[in-house]
């Protein structure tokens, strides 16, 4: 095995973190702000993602690596139809230095609105509701349960009953009330239940809403649940760090080069130099069908490797020019996810 080398890295600096937006007029709709930053790193930034607090925050950010001493802006936008009141949404901002960065925008939205326009997405059979994503943020198994509150409107002249779908087991819904009466409001409190959970990273689910007795009428009834699991390694003895395991790849960008239309297939080593078994959680890919990647093993010894092998496949994609990655998540508490860089032509 070759010695250590010391990489150059990407920092990214913002000009500013905060920003409030003061009143605003739900009538002139989104209200959006930049956020500037510069990379004051020695080697190319490239942000991973952008994952706000919420389906009503959108953020948009460069896709193209930033140069070591260039600058550019992630921009923040507020959708303020149907969300009257004061606000508070974070965007969390993850870079190829396994960097993770935190913007928060607030404000308070004024405007005189019907349960329409505030449960703006009509679901069939007389029910609305607010939002259809819940993001839980981060979670941690051996942590305490997270909750988010869906919210419903029955604009019928009917109670409605809710049932659901394709609940998985880390999820468990209460009713609140279990009838929605006429022209009322219910909610259901939707709880990640952490030690249920079996996957790392980010995770996403759906289940489905209906109201009783009228299943056929549902109409953008689907539910998206998002979470960030992450492993905790805060109880972790000083001799159990010592001794922990160690992930090292042999390199953290694959290029791919121009390609002609032809599957390329390339390979890293990954290596264990810690002093305990080293154990591959989940090879985290979001374009699967672009790049198929996998690992020869997902339990290595110390001192010993495995391959983490990476295709790309141009047939799958019609854009041009790609800088995508994968997450290699892994027992090593000092580095619980190392991020390779996909590049191709």
């Amino acid at each position: 095995m070759a010695a250590t080398l010391c990489w150059a890295a990407a920092k990214i600096t913002f000009t500013k973190t905060t920003h409030d937006f003061g009143t605003i007029q739900e009538k002139n709709g989104d209200a959006t702000v930049e956020f500037p930053f510069t990379n004051s790193g020695d080697s190319p930034l490239l942000i991973v993602r952008a994952q706000s607090s919420c389906g009503c925050t959108v953020p948009e950010f460069p896709k193209k690596p930033i140069r070591p001493g260039e600058s550019g802006v992630i921009k923040v936008t507020y959708h303020a139809k149907g969300r009257p009141g004061p606000f508070q949404k974070s965007v969390y901002v993850y870079d190829n230095n396994n960097g993770k960065s935190m913007l928060v925008i607030n404000g308070n939205v004024v405007s005189n609105t019907t349960p329409e326009d505030t449960y703006a997405t009509e679901m069939g059979a007389g029910l609305r509701v607010k939002n259809r994503t819940l993001n839980f943020f981060d979670v941690y198994p051996n942590r305490n349960n997270r909750t988010r509150t869906l919210m419903f409107y029955n604009e019928s002249n009917e109670p409605i009953q809710l049932t659901f779908r394709g609940v998985s087991k880390n999820v468990h819904l209460d009713k609140e009330p279990e009838i929605i009466q006429p022209k009322k409001e219910g909610r259901v409190l939707v709880t990640f239940l952490t030690k249920e959970s079996k996957d790392w990273g980010m995770h996403t689910e759906t289940f489905d809403v209906f109201v009783k007795g009228k299943e056929s009428k549902a109409k953008n009834n689907r539910i998206t649940l998002q979470a960030d699991i992450w492993e905790d390694f805060s109880e972790l003895s000083r001799k159990e760090r010592d001794n922990a395991p160690e992930i090292e790849a042999e390199s953290t960008t694959i290029n791919f080069g121009k390609n002609e239309g032809k599957m390329v297939t390339k390979n890293v080593e990954v290596w264990n130099t810690g002093k305990t078994k080293l154990t591959i959680r989940k090879v985290q890919n979001d374009m699967p069908k672009v790049f198929k990647a996998s690992i020869s093993s997902t339990t290595i010894k110390p001192g010993d490797r495995a391959i983490l092998t990476v295709s790309f496949h141009p047939e799958m994609t019609k854009l041009k020019t790609i800088n995508h990655h994968i997450t290699l998540i892994s027992n090593d508490p000092s580095n619980s996810r190392v991020i390779i860089n996909l590049q191709a032509d």
